[in-house]
């Protein structure tokens, strides 16, 4: 499982360095097992480690905007410091949460995509946090998520806009999530 989500992994980095994305030359090189639990507070999935062994996050730049830090429309993939600090400072209860989750990819206004997995450390399932909106389950696996961000590239659905900003058909990628997530 590890070997199949590093190669999607890898396909998702080499999406945005085919367009020039500013991200591609910023990734965070990823951290070692035993860091991704001290951090997180104790054992996690393999999907999770995979994550964080693949990119620690992004590094900041003098200069840059936050569409440069974009992995996909929106959200940029987040430290394990990051992830640690948004679970910590979310105050809402949400049952499709549980307490089990770490963050993965965030924007800057609040709004994010969490791995979620049980006590069990089987495949996280991936849901979509949007603040003021409605959390859902929208990929099965870590690895489906990373997958589906490959083809909506592929696709068109993320696109460069003629500004030069990253963009997405959000109706395509709502309807999408929404289709993968009921089936989870």
């Amino acid at each position: 499982m590890r070997e199949m989500l590093v190669r999607s992994l890898e396909r998702l980095w080499a999406e945005v360095e085919n367009l020039n994305r500013p991200v591609a030359g910023s990734r965070v090189p990823g951290v070692m097992e035993s860091e991704v639990e001290e951090v997180l507070g104790g054992a996690v999935p393999e999907d999770i480690v995979t994550w964080f062994g693949w990119s620690n996050g992004v590094e900041y730049l003098p200069g840059q905007i936050q569409d440069d830090a974009f992995l996909v429309p929106g959200y940029e993939p987040l430290s394990l410091r990051e992830a640690r600090a948004v679970r910590e400072s979310y105050g809402i209860d949400e049952a499709v949460l549980g307490e089990h989750w770490t963050p993965l990819l965030a924007t800057g206004g609040g709004d994010f995509y969490a791995a979620v997995h049980g006590t069990s450390l089987k495949d996280s399932r991936v849901v979509h946090v949007m603040m003021g909106g409605e959390s859902l389950i929208v990929y099965k696996t870590v690895e489906e998520m990373v997958n589906a961000f490959c083809g909506f590239y592929r696709s068109g659905v993320f696109f460069v806009s003629a500004q030069g900003t990253l963009e997405a058909d959000d109706e395509i990628w709502v309807a999408a999530e929404l289709e993968s997530g009921s089936a989870a």
